[in-house]
C-alpha cells in the first residue's frame, strides 16, 4: 500500500483557488500535473482537472474547501496510479478510504474499515490518496496539514499492519532542526512517546498525531531513499534527552527522562518534554550533544 501527498506547494495554491476562484490559479495547477504527467507517459487526469474547475461555481463553506483540497491527492494519486499501471504493474486506486467524523479541516479518522478493508484485499499495489477522508455521507474531508503521515499510520492500525516507511526530504528524525543546529544527528531509535511528543511541538512538520496509531508490535521507518533513517516503536533506547524543538522563545527538550529537566528548573510540557528559556543551539548542546561521543550515531 503507498499513501500519496500532493505535489509539493499544491495545496497551498488549492486554497488559494478556493478564496480567489481565479482562473489563474487554475490554470497553474492544472499545468503543473499535466506536464508531470506529460514526463512520466501517463494520461487521464482531464476529468479530475475538469471537475475541479467545475468547483470553481460552488458557494463557500468548510465541506468546501475541504473539497477543494481533496484535489491534490486525488491528482497526485491517479498519476503514480497510471504510472505503475504503464509499468505494467498490477495497481488500483483507492480515494479516501478513511471514513471521518465531520469536523472538515481536522478530521478524525473513525475505527471503521468498510472501505479500507478493499485496500486490504486488493493483491497488487494499492494506491491511496493521503490527508483525506470521507463522511459517513460521503463528503470529502481533511484530517489537517501533513495528513499523509497521519493517514498511513492509522490505516496501518486500522488493517493490522506491522510496519510503515514515511519517505521524507529529511533523512530521520534529527536531534534538532539542522538548519538552527548544525552538529544536529539522525536519531537511529526513538520510542513512540518520543515520536508523539516531538510532532505534537511541531518536529518536522509532522502532522501532530502521526505517531499516535503506532501500538504494539508496528514500527514506523522515518527516512528519504538513501539513508536509513530512524525507527519509532514501542522500545525504550538510550539517550535520555533525544530531541530539541524550538517553543516560542525557548526550546523544548524531548526524551524520556524529560521530567528530570523540570527537576532543574525547566517548565513541565508533558511526560517526555520540557521547556527551557534559551535558543535550540544552547539546548541542544547542553542536554544532547554530550552523549554524541558515547553512542554510535548516524551521521
Amino acid at each position: 500500500m503507498v499513501v500519496v501527498s500532493a505535489v509539493k506547494g499544491v495545496t497551498d495554491m488549492l486554497i488559494e483557488l478556493y478564496k480567489t476562484r481565479s482562473e489563474g490559479f487554475y490554470e497553474a495547477i492544472r499545468d503543473i500535473h499535466v506536464r508531470i504527467a506529460k514526463e512520466l507517459g501517463v494520461s487521464g487526469i482531464e476529468p479530475l482537472l475538469k471537475e475541479l474547475k467545475e468547483a470553481l461555481d460552488l458557494p463557500e463553506g468548510p465541506d468546501v474547501l475541504d473539497y477543494y483540497m481533496s484535489f491534490g491527492e486525488r491528482l497526485s494519486a491517479a498519476i503514480l496510479n497510471g504510472l505503475l499501471r504503464r509499468m505494467g504493474l498490477d495497481s488500483r486506486l483507492f480515494v479516501a478510504p478513511l471514513i471521518t467524523d465531520d469536523d472538515f479541516g481536522n478530521a478524525q479518522p473513525l475505527e471503521d474499515d468498510s472501505l479500507a478493508r478493499e485496500v486490504d484485499e486488493h493483491e497488487g499495489y494499492a494506491v491511496v490518496t493521503g490527508f483525506i477522508g470521507r463522511t459517513r455521507d460521503g463528503r470529502f474531508t481533511t484530517v489537517g496539514r501533513g495528513g499523509s503521515d497521519y493517514t498511513a499510520t492509522f490505516l496501518a492500525k486500522l488493517l493490522g499492519y506491522r510496519r510503515v516507511i514515511l519517505v521524507t526530504e529529511s533523512p530521520g528524525i534529527m536531534t534538532a532542526n539542522p538548519q538552527e543546529v548544525l552538529e544536529a544527528k539522525i536519531l537511529p531509535i526513538v520510542a513512540v512517546e518520543e515520536a508523539v511528543e516531538a510532532a505534537k511541538l511541531g518536529a518536522k512538520n509532522f502532522h501532530p498525531r502521526t505517531f499516535e496509531p503506532v501500538t504494539g508490535g508496528m514500527t514506523v521507518e522515518v527516512r528519504n531513499y538513501w539513508s536509513k533513517g530512524t525507527v519509532v516503536g514501542n522500545f525504550y533506547a538510550p539517550p535520555p534527552y533525544k530531541i530539541v524543538v524550538r517553543c516560542g522563545e525557548g526550546s523544548c527538550v524531548v526524551g524520556l527522562e524529560a521530567e528530570e529537566i523540570v527537576k532543574l528548573g525547566g517548565d513541565y510540557v508533558s511526560r517526555y518534554a520540557a521547556k527551557v528559556p534559551m535558543p535550540p543551539k544552547w539546548a541542544h548542546d547542553l542536554f544532547i550533544k554530550p552523549y554524541f561521543e558515547k553512542m554510535l550515531w548516524t551521521s
